[in-house]
């Protein structure tokens, strides 16, 4: 439903706030006659202000401009103006034709202004549609009025013409915003490619550097002196390949290993009980006496890459052991800390974590 607002009288609206305004001289407190005439806030501004002001001579007149500047040109203009009223109906005289404008803010805020040149005063009006008396036009705002260099804003001659600029207005700011957003994209795009630009070029305005000649290896003195001797002494110690003979094929015994405990030596045991391998020696009786039989050169080879197998097998057991060991860790403390930062105790979670263990046990059990 669209509202019907009637245009502003200002024979009516203006008397009774010219009547109020010289009183501003008299006494510190606006009139009773004055609030009614204001709008909203500007008469909670009146009130609330000359509430608690702190001196008497402080005029509340300067509190219907809202510019501070402005409020002490109204007051000297209020100051030195004679309101004279008509000798017959008391109102004060004002001439023939008033001109009216209408500005529209947005769609809930419609002002009129009207010109009282012989005072040298402009009244905005608002208009009030939910007032408690009546709806109606409310004082917004008094200005001093200046024919040569007064412009505060665009005003229409009629409240459609005020409403239709107003749409204008509101298609343009937004093509303005959705123009300088696009602008602004733009404008970023250019500085990121121009920083790409500066980043590649800092590799063009490197200077080339010629690689530093190499220089060559000391060349390789022979040994000479006790240095060679000592050399070629090393060959003395090595395992010929066409030799049959292997000196660590005497001693079969298991040696000491890096994994925990004697988990390796007890695998290899057990291991080569299971086999079926010929032991290097063993007693035989031959006219009571023991003699000493070659252990079979199949036999020893055999048992060589047995130990091998069982030593990498026990190897990757304990390797998989450790690992599953630092999972098991790492979840417990990531459970620990879950159960920490929900809130939950230390002793709750030591709890929790032996009722589970004892449930396993029970499970174990069935």
């Amino acid at each position: 439903m669209v509202e019907l607002i009637p245009p502003p009288d200002p024979r009516t609206l203006l008397p009774p706030l010219l009547a109020c305004l010289p009183t501003a001289f008299v006494s510190p407190q606006p009139p009773p006659a004055l609030l009614p005439l204001l709008s909203p806030i500007l008469r909670q501004r009146v009130q609330v202000l000359t509430s608690v002001a702190t001196s008497s001579t402080e005029s509340w007149l300067r509190l219907l401009c809202w510019d501070i500047g402005k409020a002490e040109r109204l007051q000297s203009l209020v100051d030195g103006a004679t309101f004279e009223p008509h000798p017959v109906s008391g109102e004060i005289e004002l001439p023939d034709d008033i001109p009216v404008t209408y500005r529209r803010l947005d769609e809930e805020t419609l002002q009129s202004r009207v010109i009282v040149p012989e005072y040298s005063l402009k009244v905005v009006y608002l208009w009030c549609p939910q007032e408690e008396n009546a709806p109606g036009w409310r004082v917004a705002e008094v200005l001093p009025y200046d024919s040569a260099g007064d412009d505060d804003g665009v005003w229409s001659v009629s409240i459609g013409e005020a409403n239709a600029h107003a749409k204008e207005k509101l298609v343009e700011d937004a093509l303005r915003a959705a123009e300088n957003h696009e602008r602004s994209a733009t404008q970023r795009e250019e500085d990121e490619k121009e920083d790409d630009d500066d980043y590649w070029a800092q590799y063009d305005a490197t200077p080339g550097r010629t690689p530093a000649p190499k220089t060559p290896a000391p060349a390789m003195q022979p040994l000479r002196g006790p240095s060679e001797s000592s050399y070629f002494s090393r060959y003395a110690d090595v395992q010929p390949a066409m030799d049959s003979h292997d000196p660590d094929e005497e001693h079969p015994e298991v040696g000491p290993s890096s994994l925990p405990g004697d988990m390796l030596a007890e695998y290899v045991k057990r291991n080569l009980e299971n086999m079926d391998i010929a032991p290097a020696e063993h007693p035989s009786q031959t006219n009571g006496m023991p003699l000493s039989q070659p252990r079979p050169e199949s036999a020893s080879s055999a048992s060589s890459e047995a130990v091998a197998k069982l030593e990498h097998e026990a190897e990757n057991h304990s390797t998989y052991e450790i690992g599953v060991k630092q999972h098991i860790s790492s979840n417990i403390k990531g459970l620990f800390r879950l159960a920490r930062a929900t809130g939950i105790s230390r002793a709750d979670f030591q709890s929790l974590v032996q009722t589970e263990l004892d449930l396993l046990n029970l499970s174990d059990d069935d």
